[in-house]
């Protein structure tokens, strides 16, 4: 994150400025105050010396008789004179000013001067402000190092201040990017914090969004799925119970397709169920070729009845680190997708680096439909296309065929950040291949 962009930098920023104007103001002013304190009183002082030693001189006669100069200080002077007699010492610049007070700039320092007639003559009181010069750089030393001490701790103050502020924005960030699926935190832009949590909260509406509009699709899709047999249900129950079908070989063969149509509802209903329940957190290190036999011995009795056979050429040794719930999800329905469309023929599965082939040796699939073959209830649309076809549907007619096998397999790769891919025909014009991967980075 660009350290000017940051919004807890703008605080700190911001914070420290006003600590430091505050700061600033307040050792102007006192050093203000303090200088006009202190030459309040030097004035002060000139001027009392000066009363003191008019009236104490006067007491002496009314002429000077000798001049007079004394340091009453390192920075304090007086001189006593008149035309007649002169002070050896007096600054030259002094005799030409009038009778007040008077400021001489020096160059490095001022002297106050008061002018007092004394006798027959004036008395000169004189103060160097030297020294208060010296104290004066000294004090604005110290109040600048005041400043710059207060500066620096208020920036230190105003980080920390800064950091508590913004943290719940950080935190509500990485809580809605946890929330994203196969979002990672690169991808998140390097602006402030308001801007950070702004995009990655577009990113969760848009899953969510995106999260509302599958679901009534899936519902509307399943709504339909299930509609269909529960009408061949109520039409054969009703006419069976209203003893309108009296050949036994009849009522045999819809009491069948009531229970082929309770079967598809069963396996709607579970497709569904596992892919809006799955979670997908058992990670650990999977034998795959196991996983692969458990399926197709699961699946025997209705491959034998489709004549389909299963080869398992897995390599023994191949091992992935993933969720074996998540594997075993997508493995069934890849393969009773192969039971549906491929039978009868043989289903081969074996190893890729880092992942799976299925290839079948069935009709194939259409170029035109390839790009098609994940969407939901497809395989319902593709049998439809295909009733003209000569071929054996006698175990396939006694499965589930709601055509959410591949789309729920897709839907956990995309969960997974697995790829799932299609190629057909295989060979000589025929077979079709699920081509799995496990790396993130195909």
């Amino acid at each position: 994150m660009k350290l000017k962009q940051s919004l807890s930098w703008r605080i700190t920023l911001v914070l420290t400025a006003l600590i430091s104007l505050a700061v600033f103001v307040t050792v102007s002013l006192t050093f203000f105050v303090y200088r006009h304190i202190e030459e309040n009183m030097v004035k002060e002082l000139v001027q009392t010396e000066s009363e003191r030693l008019v009236g104490r001189v006067s007491r002496f006669g009314d002429e000077w008789k000798q001049p007079f100069e004394r340091e009453m200080a390192p920075t304090m002077f007086v001189w006593g004179e008149s035309d007649k007699v002169r002070a050896p010492s007096l600054p030259r610049e002094l005799r030409s000013l009038p009778v007040g007070m008077h400021d001489l700039n020096r160059g490095q320092s001022t002297w106050r001067v008061a002018v007092t007639p004394a006798m027959d003559g004036r008395l000169y009181v004189l103060y160097d402000t030297i020294g208060l010069e010296k104290q004066y750089r000294n004090f604005s030393l110290a109040l600048l190092a005041i400043l710059l001490g207060c500066s620096t701790l208020a920036a230190l103050i105003s980080g920390a201040a800064a950091r508590w502020l913004i943290n719940p924005l950080n935190t509500l960030t990485e809580r809605l990017t946890r929330w994203v699926p196969n979002f990672p935190i690169a991808d998140i832009p390097q602006g402030n914090e308001s801007e950070r949590l702004m995009y990655v909260f577009n990113r969760v509406q848009d899953q969510v969004d995106a999260a509302i509009a599958d679901q009534r699709e899936f519902s509307a899709n399943l709504h339909h799925e299930i509609r269909t047999p529960l009408t061949v249900i109520q039409s054969d129950a009703e006419l069976i119970l209203g003893n309108k079908v009296k050949d036994p070989d009849k009522v045999h063969a819809r009491l069948e397709r009531i229970v082929k149509s309770v079967h598809e509802i069963n396996q709607s209903l579970e497709s569904t169920f596992s892919l809006a329940h799955a979670r997908f957190e058992d990670i650990a290190v999977v034998s795959i070729r196991p996983c692969v036999g458990e399926i197709f011995d699961s699946l025997q009795p209705e491959a034998d009845k489709a004549g389909l056979v299963f080869v398992n050429a897995v390599d023994p040794a191949q091992v992935e680190t993933l969720s074996q719930h998540a594997l075993m999800t997508v493995l069934r329905n890849i393969i009773r997708n192969a039971l549906l469309h491929a039978a009868p023929g043989t289903l081969s599965v074996e190893s890729t680096e880092s992942g799976l082939n299925f290839t079948d040796s069935g009709p194939g699939i259409a170029p035109a439909e390839q790009e098609a073959v994940f969407e939901r209830y497809f395989s319902n649309r593709r049998m439809d296309q295909r009733k003209s076809e000569q071929r054996d549907h006698g175990a396939a007619r006694g499965m589930n065929q709601p055509g959410l096998g591949l789309a729920i397999a897709k839907r956990v790769c995309v969960m997974q950040s697995w790829h799932l891919e299609v190629m057909s025909p295989v060979s000589e014009g025929r077979g079709t291949r699920f081509s799995l991967s496990f790396s993130p980075n195909v």
